[in-house]
């Protein structure tokens, strides 16, 4: 009898432990790493506070990588956190632009001479 209850717990602790893991994030770890090009593309290392964001989604990363198949929901949830700073490092690296041509406007607007 106790044999029987112990091989039923153990079964229990076995179905309960895979239905308790988590695949690797590949799919998610990609999606954060094209986010990491967009905002390498669109000048975040030129931007102090985009670059800062954009190192910090590069070291999640790189460490969610390190993490895969050994500990997939920490993987997972520092994909998850990278691709929020890329994404913030984008947004960021898009105001710097916006605010540079708005600045450049009104240099225009205000010396149209200045342009030509």
């Amino acid at each position: 009898m106790k044999t029987m209850a112990a091989a039923a717990m153990g079964v229990l602790a076995t179905a309960v432990a895979c239905g308790s893991s988590l695949p690797p994030p590949n799919d998610a770890w990609a999606a954060a790493q094209a986010d990491v090009g967009r905002a390498q593309s669109s000048g975040a290392v030129d931007q102090p506070d985009a670059k800062l964001h954009l190192q910090l989604a590069l070291d999640d990363l790189a460490q969610a990588k390190r993490l895969m198949n050994v500990d997939n929901e920490r993987a997972t949830s520092l994909t998850e956190v990278a691709r929020t700073e890329a994404q913030l490092a984008l947004s960021l690296a898009k105001e710097a632009t916006a605010r540079a041509a708005e600045q450049k406007a009104k240099s225009a607007l205000a010396d149209p001479n200045a342009t030509k």
